[in-house]
């Protein structure tokens, strides 16, 4: 559908988020809100959305490095799936939050370190179960990378390059 109309299919569209580059699971906070975050972005570029976010007073708490967008969108729906089954909804308004206000959880009932353990927990519940190409598993978490907090500032992976702390897609 997205085709006819236009806006080309989710992998090969020249715009949004892009689910064939490397890609990150991320956990911010946001003090001022009490609020936390569990979203997914590129890792250079138009898909930076914790640069983004960090602008508008969230603070990175943990992330999560894949190769592909398509992993990191499998763990972030997984993560939100959870969460909505336990009771959990939206905590920010979109007039808050314009951008991604869906993905925001009261910081009290559940908290950066609860949001991040389920992230673990969905990873290690993912591992070997994507597969985009027949026969092809692409998720294996003993190749991800984790970073936490003020210590990942300044630091970036290459774009587009499988490498440390990434994982090939084939």
């Amino acid at each position: 559908m997205r085709v006819r109309t236009g806006g080309g299919c989710r992998y090969c569209a020249s715009h949004g988020f892009d689910l064939t580059a490397p890609a990150r699971v991320y956990v911010v906070q946001h003090h001022q809100h009490n609020a936390v975050k569990v979203g997914i972005g590129g890792t250079a570029g138009r898909n930076e959305r914790v640069a983004q976010h960090r602008r508008s007073g969230w603070v990175l708490v943990q992330d999560w490095h894949f190769a592909t967008g398509v992993e990191a969108h499998a763990v972030e729906q997984a993560v939100l799936q959870q969460l909505r089954e336990a009771g959990h909804g939206p905590y920010l308004s979109r007039d808050i939050m314009p951008n991604g206000w869906t993905e925001t959880f009261d910081a009290d009932l559940v908290t950066p370190t609860a949001l991040a353990t389920i992230v673990k927990a969905s990873i290690a519940d993912l591992a070997g179960t994507v597969k985009p190409v027949p026969n092809r598993t692409i998720l294996r978490p003993d190749r991800w990378s984790v970073r936490t907090g003020p210590s990942t500032v300044g630091r970036r992976t290459p774009a587009r390059k499988a490498g440390r702390g990434q994982l090939p897609l084939f």
